[in-house]
């Protein structure tokens, strides 16, 4: 059996119940999820919603960024999915799921995948504050 990698970045909802259940692998004795929320504040700024936008390069680079990882020992399966459009709180902008077959290596494996995305991803977000005001963050990755 090969390893298996599934990648995208969409604009729907995510469905966590089933990418959890798209990563099972019966080589694998652990299942690692991350789930980042849209969260009320930033910093001490209240936030009411997000707006992610993606580079059009972002798909190759999430998946090259997962297929990388599958290359770790123990590392099965991949499941990554982020989330572009308008998000309010509460909502769920990025998924990820890695099955291995020791928990080390799937709690490992599932880090350094979101500290991938957050370094290279080229996906920009601007918070909308409640005050109607909004801000930039996820430049860096400006491509």
């Amino acid at each position: 059996m090969i390893n298996v990698v599934h990648t995208g970045i969409v604009s729907a909802p995510l469905d966590a119940a089933a990418i959890h259940a798209a990563v099972h692998d019966e080589r694998c004795g652990a299942t690692a999820v991350f789930l980042g929320t849209i969260r009320e504040r930033t910093g001490s700024v209240p936030v009411v919603a997000l707006e992610y936008t993606a580079h059009p390069s972002a798909p190759n680079i999430l998946r090259d960024i997962a297929e990388g990882l599958t290359r770790r020992q123990g590392v099965h399966r991949i499941e990554a999915w982020h989330r572009t459009g308008r998000l309010q709180v509460g909502e769920v902008a990025m998924i990820v799921a890695v099955a291995a077959e020791h928990r080390s290596q799937a709690f490992a494996a599932a880090q350094a995948l979101v500290d991938e995305v957050k370094a290279r991803l080229p996906v920009w977000k601007k918070q909308i504050h409640a005050d109607g005001t909004h801000s930039w963050s996820g430049l860096e990755n400006a491509r």
